[in-house]
């Protein structure tokens, strides 16, 4: 299995909505949260192409199979707003038939290096998603205990990797 990624392009944003509404669908139906990105579409996908956001296309043997986007200024939470050198992994998603194998952790790891001036990179996610947090504590991320608590949201876990400069 060879993964790679890619800056997404305009037309690659109808696949890979195909795929975030098929790997979103079971959080859909957990928490019915109307900021889940089951109910967005490739328009959606478009919209982020602007300063604020850096969009990677997943690759695994020269395939499609997923997204990765990462906001790259404006707010990381509903309180922080990112400094320089700080990056929020605002989504990332991989076909459901290939979840588990490594995929998400590879590309993260590889986005990761597309930021050579970070200093901090953050993600949330629903606290109660065993199979995100052993994610995200694979590739260094740690968490921090503040909890994003929205009416009609799960409650999210906020978690954050710093990286030591030498």
């Amino acid at each position: 299995m060879n993964i790679t990624i890619r800056q997404t392009v305009p037309e690659e944003a109808e696949i890979l909505a195909t795929i975030q509404k098929a790997a979103f669908k079971p959080l859909w139906e957990a928490y019915h949260d109307e900021g889940n990105p089951y109910l967005r579409g490739a328009e959606d996908i478009l919209c982020r192409f602007n300063e604020k956001n850096r969009y990677f296309t997943i690759l695994c043997d020269d395939e499609i199979v997923g997204g990765i986007l990462y906001r790259v200024s404006g707010k990381r939470s509903p309180w922080d707003i990112l400094a320089d050198g700080e990056y929020y992994l605002a989504r990332v998603y991989v076909k459901p038939e290939l979840q588990g194998r490594g995929i998400a952790r590879t590309a993260i790891r590889l986005c990761e290096k597309e930021f050579p001036d970070a200093v901090a990179f953050y993600v949330d996610f629903p606290e109660d998603l065993e199979k995100n947090r052993r994610c995200y504590e694979s590739v260094g991320y740690h968490d921090t205990g503040k909890r994003i608590c929205m009416e009609g949201a799960p409650s999210l876990a906020m978690f954050e990797k710093r990286i030591e400069k030498d």
